[in-house]
């Protein structure tokens, strides 16, 4: 473009690139509206999309533009306390509990199949691919480390007092039917189920990946 080619929203009679004749600042003029001074080529830039809440990627690389939009229009619905998200290769985990967005619905610390590690209000946590990796984890946690201890003593050492209402934690396990003075081992899927109960796996948005 040459030096005296006009933006094309500026008003006939522009002076140089990104301006036009007149006595006001710079791509301004104090008798018409003002316009934006043009990118490369004369096209004007647009502000690029940013998101509204924070989270974190655990796989998949940075979001697209479309995707980053998708997100924010997640959020917008998402109640303040669980404004966060979490990526991975297909989608994006909007709201919801850390739990669900994580993956890990036994609110692990560390796991070996573990993609991610990600803040909450305790401390850190896994991060799973699939929800079923997050079970597969949690299972084989319960079992090689605390299967043969009664469900009392193994979870007086999962949910210590110090992070948690250990007693009322037990008292709800109990209501899912777990015998909390059996083994872990014997009543395995009962356990985890009534743990996932008291972990608060609650879901929130999935959004797409897209290009």
């Amino acid at each position: 473009m040459a030096e005296n080619d006009h933006h094309p929203n500026a008003p006939a009679g522009g002076g140089g690139l990104g301006t036009f004749k007149g006595s006001g600042p710079l791509g301004t003029n104090g008798s018409v509206e003002k316009w934006s001074r043009p990118g490369s080529l004369g096209v004007e830039q647009q502000p690029a999309e940013t998101l509204t809440i924070s989270g974190m990627v655990a796989a998949g690389g940075p979001l697209s533009p479309n995707t980053i939009a998708a997100v924010n229009k997640a959020a917008a619905k998402t109640p303040a306390q669980w404004k966060r998200y979490v990526a991975y290769a297909d989608v994006v985990k909007v709201g919801g509990s850390l739990a669900w967005r994580a993956n890990n619905p036994g609110n692990l610390r560390d796991a070996g199949t573990k993609i991610a590690t990600v803040t909450g209000a305790v401390g850190k946590f896994a991060v799973f691919a699939t929800l079923e990796d997050g079970r597969k984890a949690q299972k084989a946690l319960y079992l090689n480390k605390y299967g043969d201890m009664t469900v009392k003593d193994a979870i007086n050492k999962l949910t210590p007092p110090s992070e948690n209402d250990t007693k009322k934690y037990l008292a709800e396990l109990t209501k899912a039917g777990v015998d909390t003075e059996k083994d872990v081992k014997s009543q395995i899927d009962t356990l985890m189920t009534g743990v996932e109960a008291n972990e608060g796996l609650i879901s929130g948005t999935e959004v797409k990946r897209v290009p």
